[in-house]
C-alpha cells in the first residue's frame, strides 16, 4: 500500500502552481497567459489525483494501459497518414520525405506535428510500464500480447523525421534498462542482453521503414539541408530568447508570451523570421518565468529524481524466484508464499516506475531542443502524471 504521507515533492508541485499567481499578474499579455495557467492547473491536479489515488502496482498498471491504448491509437492514425501523404508525394515526383516531414503525420488535430510525437513519446513509456509489469507479475503469454501497444508507438516515432524524438526513443529505453539494472529487478546477464538488442531494435524499424520511404535513415544518419537550417534557426532563436529574458529576469515576461517578443523591430540592422516559440524547454521557463520560475520547476524535477531513487531503494532486496522450488512445483506453506507474492508485486512496481522515470527523462530530453510540453493540457498533463508514477510508493498490494 502507497504511503499517503505528503512529501516535499509535493509541496513543490503546489509551489509551481502557486508560482502562476504573480506570474499571471506580472504578465506582459495576461490574454495569452490563461490558457497556460489552466494548463498548468490542471497538470498539478491530475499530479495530486495520482499521488493519492494511484495506491496499489494494479492501480498504477491499469492507468498505464489506459494510456498505452491511446497512444497505440495515436500512432496507427500516424503510421496511416504518414504512407497515405508519402504516396501522393511520390506520385508527384517528390521523395525527399524529410522536407515535407510537417506535412506527413498529424495524428491530433490542430495540433503541431512536433507536439504529437511528444505525447506519441509518453505514451511509449506506459506502454511499456504495462509490458514489463505483467511481464514481471508471471502472465509472461499476456505480457507478449501487451508487446503490441510499444511496438506500434515505436515504429511510428521515427516517423516523425525529428532527430530530438528518435534520440530521445533511443535514451528512454536505454536509461529504462540501465535503472532496471542499477535496482537489481533484472539481472546483470539479463540487462546486458537488453542493451544489446535494444539498439539493434530500434536499427531494424528505422531500416525497414526506410526501404519503403526512402531517406528516412538519412534524416538520423546525414546532414539534411532542411536539418541544417533548423539548427542554425534555433541558435538566433536561442540568443534572442536570452536577450529578452534578461529585461525581465525574476518574474519573465508571462506565460505564451515568448513569441510576442521574438519578432523583429524597426531599429535592427537584419530581420528576422518569426519564432511561435523558443524551442526549447529550459529557454522558454527562463523567458517566460524568470529565475524564480526556472528555480521552483528545476526543484520539481530534482525532487521527482531523489523521491524515485528514494522509493526504489525501500523493501526487501531479494529476488523473488528464490523464494520459490526450483522445477515450478512442490508444497510452499502459505505465509512463504505469501512472502513471494508480496516480492513479485514489488519487483513489478519498480519495474513500472523504472519506465515512468525513464519517459519523464526522455521527454526532458527531448525538450531541450523543443518547447511543446507547455502548448497543450494533455502533454503537460501526461508529463507531471510520470512524475507522480515515478515517485509513487512501492506497494506489494495487487
Amino acid at each position: 500500500m502507497a504511503s499517503s504521507t505528503v512529501r516535499v515533492v509535493d509541496w513543490a508541485a503546489l509551489a509551481v502552481l502557486a508560482f502562476e499567481v504573480p506570474s499571471f499578474l506580472f504578465s506582459q499579455y495576461r490574454a495569452n497567459s490563461a490558457s497556460t495557467v489552466e494548463a498548468i492547473a490542471v497538470a498539478v491536479l491530475v499530479y495530486i489525483l495520482i499521488r493519492i489515488q494511484i495506491l496499489t502496482p494494479l492501480q498504477a498498471g491499469w492507468m498505464a494501459g489506459i494510456v498505452a491504448i491511446g497512444g497505440s491509437w495515436l500512432a496507427a492514425l500516424s503510421l496511416r497518414q504518414f504512407a497515405g501523404r508519402a504516396e501522393k508525394l511520390a506520385d508527384a515526383g517528390l521523395t525527399d520525405v524529410v522536407a515535407f516531414r510537417s506535412q506527413l503525420a498529424q495524428s491530433i488535430q490542430g495540433w503541431v506535428p512536433g507536439e504529437g510525437f511528444t505525447v506519441l513519446l509518453q505514451a511509449l513509456a506506459f506502454a511499456c510500464a504495462t509490458t514489463v509489469y505483467i511481464w514481471r507479475t508471471g502472465r509472461h503469454k499476456l505480457s507478449v500480447l501487451t508487446l503490441v501497444a510499444p511496438t506500434l508507438v515505436a515504429i511510428a516515432i521515427p516517423l516523425s523525421l525529428s532527430r530530438a524524438v528518435f534520440w530521445s526513443t533511443v535514451l528512454f529505453f536505454l536509461v529504462a534498462c540501465a535503472l532496471m539494472i542499477g535496482y537489481r529487478i533484472i539481472t546483470l546477464k539479463a540487462g546486458a542482453l537488453l542493451l544489446a538488442v535494444v539498439p539493434g531494435f530500434v536499427l531494424l524499424i528505422v531500416v525497414c521503414e526506410s526501404a519503403l520511404f526512402p531517406g528516412i535513415f538519412t534524416a538520423y544518419t546525414g546532414h539534411h539541408a532542411t536539418q541544417v537550417r533548423s539548427a542554425q534557426g534555433r541558435l538566433g532563436i536561442w540568443n534572442r530568447s536570452l536577450e529578452v529574458m534578461r529585461q525581465h529576469p525574476l518574474w519573465g515576461m508571462g506565460s505564451s508570451n515568448a513569441a510576442l517578443f521574438l519578432l523583429s523591430t524597426a531599429d535592427q540592422e537584419e530581420t528576422t523570421g518569426f519564432a511561435s516559440r523558443p524551442f526549447s524547454l529550459p529557454i522558454q521557463i527562463l523567458v517566460e518565468k524568470g529565475i524564480i520560475g526556472f528555480g521552483l520547476y528545476a526543484l520539481f524535477v530534482v525532487l521527482v529524481g531523489y523521491e524515485f531513487h528514494r522509493t526504489m531503494r525501500s523493501g526487501p532486496q531479494k529476488n523473488v524466484p528464490q523464494l520459490l522450488p526450483s522445477n515450478g512445483k512442490g508444497r510452499i506453506n502459505p505465509p512463504r508464499k505469501q512472502q513471494a507474492v508480496q516480492f513479485r508485486m514489488e519487483a513489478a512496481h519498480k519495474a513500472m516506475k523504472c519506465c515512468f522515470a525513464a519517459g519523464l527523462m526522455a521527454v526532458l530530453f527531448r525538450e531541450l531542443t523543443y518547447s511543446s510540453l507547455m502548448e497543450h493540457v494533455l502533454t503537460l498533463a501526461l508529463a507531471f502524471a510520470l512524475a507522480a508514477l515515478a515517485c509513487g510508493e512501492v506497494g506489494a498490494t495487487a
